[in-house]
């Protein structure tokens, strides 16, 4: 049996069939590659905390939306699930889209830990919302 490649394409769709979460926040993949994976937060009404600020749960969301996203392209197949996820808030998120990146800091034959940056479009990755330090643990393969 051949297996379907995953590509940026079939991830976009994935995540926008498998992920609720995703459609709830207006969270869309924009990119997807092994080296890096990046998503955005275009927002709406359901994002906001008392004050305008985008709520800390939606931050942590896109953060393992994004490892997911790279979790994928890395092993072609979704056998991982989220063992780990720290997050750090720098300042508050009061705009969006904000952009989520996530790059691969060791890779494992069961772990993998990411380092993931989330910043506004606008403004740029030098101004930083939060960080986050995730680990995805890998299914074991008794194939």
């Amino acid at each position: 049996m051949t297996e379907t490649h995953w590509d940026l394409e079939r991830i976009r769709s994935y995540v926008a069939t498998q992920l609720p979460l995703a459609a709830l926040f207006g969270i869309d993949v924009v990119a997807a590659e092994s080296s890096r994976a990046r998503v955005r937060l275009a927002g709406n009404a359901n994002i906001a905390r008392p004050g305008g600020s985008i709520a800390g749960p939606v931050l942590f969301a896109i953060a393992d939306i994004t490892t997911y996203v790279l979790t994928i392209m890395l092993r072609q197949k979704d056998d991982g699930a989220t063992s780990n996820l720290l997050i750090n808030f720098f300042r508050p998120a009061l705009e969006v889209p904000l952009v989520s990146e996530a790059v691969v800091l060791r890779a494992g034959r069961r772990l993998i830990t990411y380092d993931v940056r989330i910043w506004p479009e606008a403004a740029g990755p030098d101004r930083l919302v939060a960080q986050a330090t995730a680990t995805w643990a890998i299914a074991n393969d008794r194939s």
